[in-house]
């Protein structure tokens, strides 16, 4: 279900994984700070930019929300530079924000080796259908 990508310049890390940890640093950051909980961080991915990103990547989905990429840039440029400024350094990814996170994902899931075979083989369905779908 993947598509291959031209790679133009050597960096750390896989692309996806870069751009899957800017969204994850920022999701900690919330959660830290107790903007949103991490069950309610979760929502907003999957049932929001989830959704659109499914079908097109952030760059597009921009292009289509303004009149093309630089009018978007024109239009929101100034916002997106003031929250940015706030988002403050690269987490650690320890401690108490952890144990917070880790906690709020374990109770949904109680019996955790059966519940954590059973959630992955959903994400699985799901990503397959999806797939089927894009097609």
């Amino acid at each position: 279900g993947q598509s291959p990508v031209k790679i133009m310049k050597e960096t750390d890390g896989f692309v996806l994984n870069r751009l899957q940890y800017a969204v994850i640093s920022e999701a900690w950051r919330l959660v830290q700070d107790g903007v949103i909980s991490p069950r309610d961080v979760d929502i907003v991915m999957s049932e929001g930019l989830g959704m659109r990103y499914a079908f097109l990547g952030p760059l597009e989905t921009a292009h289509l929300n303004a009149d093309g990429f630089k009018g978007y840039c024109e239009r929101y440029g100034e916002g997106i530079n003031r929250v940015l400024t706030t988002f403050g350094s690269v987490p650690d990814f320890t401690g108490k924000t952890a144990e917070k996170i880790d906690t709020a994902l374990w109770e949904d899931l109680p019996n955790k080796d059966e519940q954590l075979i059973t959630r992955r083989e959903w994400r699985n369905s799901c990503l397959s259908h999806l797939a089927k779908l894009k097609k």
